[in-house]
């Protein structure tokens, strides 16, 4: 398979690129597209002018508003929002499609979010499903984060998934995003956070599943 294998820094994806050189079977190259929406957007669509991929993966770390999706955990993203795309009020924050700007069902969209609608074309029984939120400015303040918490219900949160699936689903490419927890979504404390525990756990991840996905490449030819 061609594979394209994107993080928002080269840091992410560092041991990823060590564990693969031992697959044999994709063609797997590597993007570390900068952090944010903007940077990510940006990058992926110009890879995207210039070859075609079987497969894209948006890997990385990503904080956890759970505690039921613990620091170590691998994700698999069913779904994305935007977290702070909107209008904020004084006393709440309201989405584009709250204010009528965009429809909820306008595509890439359903009700609202956007959907991974390849989940069910790979073997993804090792991960735990998780639903994305996406900000530019990560949370770090206790009131920002029990507004975020209960208007988009989310498990995760990162700074480039909703840009990765906007652009993904909109050019029809299959796509999956895997991230490992390095912090819960809490006031910043950088103390508390583990991310090199994160980043081995994904890059094994990461290797296990293209190593399962090139044994059934082989197995089917």
């Amino acid at each position: 398979m061609n594979i394209l294998i994107t993080a928002a820094t080269e840091v992410e994806i560092r041991e990823i690129k060590e564990k693969t050189k031992l697959l044999q079977n994709h063609s797997i190259r590597f993007c570390a597209t900068g952090i944010g929406c903007t940077l990510t957007a940006y990058m992926l669509a110009k890879k995207l002018q210039s070859a075609k991929f079987d497969l894209i993966l948006n890997v990385g770390i990503a904080g956890s508003f759970g505690k039921d999706t613990p620091i170590g955990a691998v994700v698999v993203v069913e779904t994305e929002v935007f977290g702070n795309l909107g209008i904020t009020y004084p006393h709440k924050f309201s989405t584009l499609f709250d204010e009528n700007f965009l429809s909820k069902n306008e595509y890439p969209f359903t009700n609202g979010k956007l959907h991974c609608k390849y989940l069910n074309s790979f073997n993804l029984k090792n991960f735990k499903p998780a639903c994305g939120l996406t900000a530019d400015a990560a949370s770090g303040e206790k009131n920002q984060i029990e507004k975020r918490k209960t208007l988009f219900n989310a498990d995760i949160e990162t700074m480039e998934g909703a840009a990765f699936f906007y652009v993904c689903l909109s050019e029809n490419v299959p796509f999956l995003e895997i991230r490992a927890v390095s912090n819960h979504v809490e006031p910043r404390n950088k103390s508390k956070w583990n991310i090199p525990l994160a980043l081995d756990n994904l890059s094994q991840a990461i290797f296990d599943f293209l190593n399962n996905l090139q044994l059934q490449q082989i197995k089917n030819n």
